[in-house]
């Protein structure tokens, strides 16, 4: 632009009539306007807050609930674990084999067995020396064999 030369940015346009009710100066509020609009800010603060705390209570508790149902699922995870391993045991129990392995282990013994026990440290059981003891000896029991009675 040429100096010397003003702008006006806004022109009055006679287009746009001109409104009475608006002023261009600031007018000052009553106070009792000023505090009724601080009360109502207020307000609407706190209840924002009383909002905002009981969507966090709302979010710890189903949290704390869901870290709960974790722990059952485990719990449940495990117990199952448990009762298939103790499921295998008992099927393995109900086997033939396995009672047979217990009986024997018990001194059972099935027809046309015999027990034999084998002593390491050279000491007779005392259950066998007295079997030994009662019935005749075994130079005695050969010598009935070949030439006892016929």
């Amino acid at each position: 632009m040429p100096p010397g030369i003003r702008a006006i940015l806004f022109p009055r346009s006679s287009l746009v009539p001109h409104d009475a009710r608006v002023s261009s100066g600031h007018r000052r509020r009553s106070r009792r306007v000023r505090f009724g609009r601080s009360l109502a800010a207020v307000s609407l603060a706190l209840a924002g807050l009383v909002l905002a705390a009981a969507f966090v209570g709302l979010t710890v508790q189903g949290n704390a609930i869901a870290r709960e149902i974790a722990s059952y699922h485990k719990d449940v995870a495990a117990d199952q674990a448990r009762h298939d391993a103790l499921t295998a045991q008992i099927a393995n129990q109900n086997t033939s084999d396995y009672v047979r392995e217990k009986a024997r282990d018990y001194g059972y013994v099935a027809p046309n067995e015999s027990i034999i026990a084998v002593q390491r440290d050279g000491q007779t059981s005392d259950a066998l020396a007295r079997t030994v003891s009662e019935g005749p000896s075994r130079i005695a029991r050969w010598f009935a064999f070949f030439f006892g009675s016929r």
